[in-house]
């Protein structure tokens, strides 16, 4: 046989960054969506406006006509994941959400801390090197 494989301990402190870090993205997500909303919604106007009062041929109303689409297409996505993020935003911008975060965080650093020290803990014969075990 081989040698073992040395057990790779798991790194919990690792995986709570992960999900503080995911709780971050969620509201960076969130007030990205919700002001990519308002900008397709006004780049729907322009385009609106664009077909209403241009002076455009058939081939140049077809442009504009897929490029509307498209715009209210990215507009719905961006809808969705607002309505999707806002109960979780919401909840992290609450008294409840602010303390879950700041104890998650206590939490991480204590877990870390630990982590460390384990790392390089050594381990020091208390009997074993002054008398022999068997006589």
């Amino acid at each position: 046989m081989g040698k073992a494989k040395a057990r790779q301990k798991p790194k919990f402190a690792q995986t709570l960054s992960g999900v503080t870090e995911m709780f971050q993205d969620v509201r960076k997500d969130y007030e990205w969506n919700t002001a990519n909303i308002r900008r397709m919604e006004q780049l729907t106007q322009d385009y609106l406006h664009k077909l209403e009062l241009g002076d455009l041929d058939y081939k140049e109303r077809a442009k504009v006509a897929t490029a509307l689409a498209r715009c209210r297409q990215l507009r719905r996505a961006s809808k969705d994941t607002v309505e999707v993020l806002e109960p979780l935003v919401q909840f992290l911008d609450s008294e409840k959400g602010r303390q879950m975060a700041n104890l998650l965080n206590e939490v991480k650093g204590k877990i870390r801390r630990t982590e460390e020290r384990m790392e390089t803990r050594v381990y020091l014969n208390r009997v074993l090197d002054e008398e022999p075990i068997w006589n």
